[in-house]
C-alpha cells in the first residue's frame, strides 16, 4: 500500500514516465480506468522520428507499436490554392513517420512499462480524491472493476490523466497562457478500404473542407486510414444523437475526400474533442505533479501532441531523479521542469495559435490573383518545403521558420523564373546544368 510515485492515467505521458522512473529503480504504481487496447476520445495522431527516438530510450518496441502500420514517407496539402508535397526529411537515422492507430499504440506502450519488475500496472482503477497530510498529498483514493475504496500512499502523486485532470482539480493547479479566442473541435473515424491518393505509397494528406474547417486522411494501421476534421469549434458541433450523420455531412464538403472514400467502409465510432485547450498549467506542488496533457494543453493541428506527451514525461523524469538524489530540492526541480518543457513546447504553441487563427479563423480574407501566384511560389520552393520538414520533425524551432521567411519568400521569388526555364528546355529535351 505504499510506492515511490504514483501514476494516474496509462496512456502515452503515464507510461513513458513509469518506465523512465523505473529505470531509476523507484517502486511505481501506473493506474489506468480503462482497458487496452481501447481508442482514446481525442486523438489520431501522426508521429515523426523526434518521438520516436523518445520511445527508443525506454527501450519501447517499434514493431510492437508501429504493428502492421505503413510508413510514410511525405505529407501533402491539397487544396485549391496550390498542392504541397513535404518529404518526411532524415532525422534520428529516420526518414518516416506513422499515423499510427491509437488503440495498439497505447496498448504496446503500457505493456512496455509493465515488463519492469519494479512497476505495478492496473488497468480498471478509478482514482475518486487525493490523501491529504495538511498541506501536502500523501497518496490516493481509488476502487478496481467497482470494488470497495482502497487507499494508497505515496512520495509522489503524478496526474498523467489528460486535459479534464482529476488531480489538477483536486490540487486547484494554476493556470497559465490560457487562450480561447479561436476555439476549435475535432472529430475523427477510422476506415477500411480507402482509396490510395495515389501511386507512390502511404500518405498524410490535408484537405480543404469548407471555409473554417479542414480534413485529414491518414494511411494507418492494418490497412486502415484516420479520417480526421479539425475546425472552428461552433461549426464542429453536432446535434445530439446525430455525430455520425454530421461527421459524414462534413466529409461531403471535398469531393477528393469522397472518391477516396468510395466504397470503404467506416469500422470505429466517431471520436473527438470539443473546444480543445490551449494553456500549461502550474508543474506541481507539494506531493504532487501533472504531465502530458494534465500539464500542457495544445491545439493537435500541427501534430506534435504525442512528442508533447513524451518530452514532458522525460523532463519530469529526470526533474524526480535531481530531487530524489538531493541535487535540487522539490520546488527547485518543478522550476526545471517547468522550464525545460516550456523550452521545447513554448514556440510550437504560439506558432500553432498563429496557424488556427490564420487557417481556420481568417477564412473571409481573399487574397488577389497576384498574391495567390506569389504565395504558390512561396510553398512550393524546396526551400520552403525543407523547412516546413525540419520543422515538423523538431529539427529546428519554430523561431528559425519566423527569422528566415522573408529572406526565403525573396528567394523563391527569385528562383521561380529561372526554374520554369528550366522545366521548359527540359520539355524541349534540351540539357540544362
Amino acid at each position: 500500500n505504499h510506492y515511490d510515485v504514483i501514476i494516474i492515467g496509462g496512456r502515452p505521458a503515464g507510461s513513458t514516465l513509469a518506465a523512465r522512473l523505473a529505470k531509476q529503480g523507484l517502486n511505481i504504481l501506473l493506474l489506468e480506468r480503462s482497458e487496452f487496447p481501447s481508442l482514446p476520445a481525442a486523438s489520431s495522431p501522426i508521429i515523426y522520428a523526434s518521438s520516436l527516438q523518445l520511445l527508443d530510450e525506454i527501450g519501447a518496441d517499434e514493431a510492437a507499436y508501429a504493428h502492421e502500420t505503413p510508413r510514410i514517407r511525405r505529407i501533402i496539402a491539397d487544396n485549391s490554392q496550390f498542392h504541397l508535397e513535404i518529404p518526411i526529411p532524415l532525422a534520428h537515422g529516420r526518414d518516416y513517420a506513422y499515423a499510427i492507430d491509437r488503440a495498439r499504440f497505447d496498448a504496446a506502450l503500457w505493456e512496455n512499462a509493465a515488463r519492469f519488475p519494479n512497476v505495478t500496472a492496473r488497468l480498471n482503477f478509478s482514482v475518486t480524491d487525493l490523501l491529504w497530510e495538511e498541506d501536502r498529498v500523501v497518496g490516493i483514493i481509488g476502487s478496481e472493476n467497482g470494488q470497495p475504496p482502497q487507499r494508497i500512499t505515496t512520495g509522489l502523486v503524478v496526474g498523467a490523466d489528460g486535459r479534464f485532470s482529476l488531480v489538477a482539480r483536486k490540487v486547484s493547479a494554476a493556470e497559465y497562457d490560457v487562450h480561447t479566442d479561436n476555439p476549435t473541435s475535432l472529430l475523427y473515424a477510422y476506415w477500411r478500404g480507402v482509396q490510395p491518393y495515389d501511386d507512390h505509397g502511404p500518405t498524410a494528406v490535408a484537405y480543404e473542407g469548407a471555409p473554417g474547417y479542414g480534413l485529414l486522411v491518414m494511411d494507418s494501421a492494418a490497412g486502415t486510414a484516420a479520417v480526421t476534421m479539425e475546425g472552428q469549434a461552433d461549426l464542429l458541433e453536432p446535434p445530439p444523437g446525430k455525430t455520425v450523420d454530421f461527421y459524414l455531412e462534413k466529409l461531403s464538403a471535398n469531393p477528393k475526400v469522397m472518391a477516396r472514400l468510395s466504397g470503404a467502409e467506416m469500422i470505429t465510432k466517431v471520436h473527438g474533442m470539443r473546444r480543445i485547450g490551449n494553456l500549461y498549467r502550474q508543474p506541481g506542488g507539494s506531493g504532487w505533479a501533472l504531465v502530458g496533457d494534465a500539464y500542457h494543453q495544445h491545439d493537435p493541428l500541427d501534430g506534435q501532441g504525442i512528442y508533447n506527451a513524451l518530452f514532458t514525461a522525460k523532463s519530469l523524469a529526470w526533474a524526480i531523479r535531481y530531487w530524489r538524489v538531493g541535487q535540487m530540492s522539490w520546488p527547485d526541480a518543478l522550476a526545471w521542469y517547468d522550464e525545460t518543457a516550456r523550452s521545447k513546447t513554448y514556440g510550437m504553441y504560439r506558432q500553432t495559435l498563429a496557424n488556427v487563427k490564420t487557417n481556420l479563423y481568417n477564412t473571409d480574407q481573399q487574397l488577389p490573383a497576384w498574391a495567390l501566384t506569389g504565395l504558390r511560389t512561396i510553398m512550393e520552393d524546396p526551400t520552403t518545403i525543407d523547412l516546413f520538414g525540419k520543422l515538423m520533425t523538431r529539427q529546428i524551432p519554430p523561431e528559425v521558420i519566423a527569422l528566415t521567411t522573408p529572406a526565403v519568400a525573396i528567394g523563391a521569388l527569385v528562383r521561380r523564373p529561372f526554374m520554369d526555364f528550366r522545366k521548359r528546355l527540359a520539355g524541349l529535351g534540351l540539357p540544362f546544368n
